[in-house]
């Protein structure tokens, strides 16, 4: 069931289903919305129930009021869950940038929370070892799409049919919907409003990491780039990433650290099936959560 959620910090885009003893939260990773989750949501629905929300300034999700912070996302996600009555005990999922939120939620949620994964999770160490080029260069080719979109919207551009096969690897119903959102002018706004937080959120998380007590799998992309340009320019990039995933578990009170075999950084969270299927085995396992009748 899909539901549009009002809260005091803005409107959200959500979606629940399934059914089970646990549910599955699941924060998306920056450039993105809640249609990324495609295969994984499918395995995952096998153990429990799902909930997809777009955070703020993504999707259907109105823009953010408040500062981009991991920790004001992990409240207004922490309302939205309230309002909706939607009740754990919860797994908090989290890829890439949404793995801080899923970190400050397990905190918030403390009782009620069985475990928190981190599929290729963002952490100062990891934005280290990427190029000094990176970061700054795919900032501003959000700043250009977002004012090339209201010069003339992406959508206009580019017919559905053909903006559809960007993301042909997901699910046949995600990938319209994944499309539409991606070139909405709204969503590189708030692309560029998560940009101007990075190492702001960088520093913050630092404080935060000893203070999760629950179990955490930290699982890293076995080629990161995945054949695109930065691990062209530095060969050594995906065991640099894996390097700093590993300290990162290691540094958490009950961190555990795992490579996923032939996945980079986006067939890890919803975008491979063969990847959801291994992820979610290993979710099954780690907290006995046995596929359902």
């Amino acid at each position: 069931m899909e539901y549009i959620v009002e809260t005091p910090a803005g409107r959200f885009d959500t979606r629940l289903t399934g059914s089970g003893d646990v549910t599955f939260v699941l924060d998306h990773g920056m450039m993105s919305n809640r249609h990324q989750w495609g295969w994984l949501r499918t395995e995952l629905l096998k153990r429990g129930r799902v909930f997809e929300y777009s955070r703020l300034g993504y999707g259907r999700s109105s823009r953010g009021k408040n500062k981009r912070l991991f920790s004001h996302q992990a409240d207004e996600l922490a309302d939205v869950l309230r309002i909706l009555r939607v009740e754990g005990p919860y797994v908090f999922i989290g890829h890439s940038l949404g793995a801080y939120i899923s970190l400050a939620n397990g905190r918030l949620f403390d009782d009620e929370t069985r475990g928190i994964v981190l599929l290729d999770p963002s952490h100062p160490d990891v934005d280290a070892a990427l190029p000094n080029w990176y970061e700054r260069t795919q900032e501003e080719w959000n700043r250009f799409l977002y004012f090339l979109s209201h010069i003339r919207p992406i959508a206009w551009m580019i017919p559905d049919r053909i903006g559809k096969k960007m993301f042909s690897v997901l699910p046949e119903a995600d990938q319209l919907p994944m499309w539409r959102h991606f070139a909405a002018p709204g969503h590189w706004r708030g692309t560029l409003d998560e940009w101007q937080t990075v190492e702001e959120n960088n520093q913050k998380i630092l404080s935060l990491i000893e203070q999760v007590t629950q179990p955490v799998l930290v699982l890293s992309a076995s080629d990161w780039a995945g054949g695109m340009p930065e691990s062209w320019l530095n060969p050594a990039l995906t065991e640099q990433i894996n390097t700093a995933h590993a300290a990162f578990a290691d540094h958490l009170p009950n961190g555990m650290y795992h490579v996923i075999a032939d996945t980079n950084h986006y067939t890890i969270a919803g975008f491979s099936h063969e990847a959801a299927k291994r992820i979610t085995d290993l979710i099954g396992t780690t907290w006995d959560l046995p596929i359902q009748k």
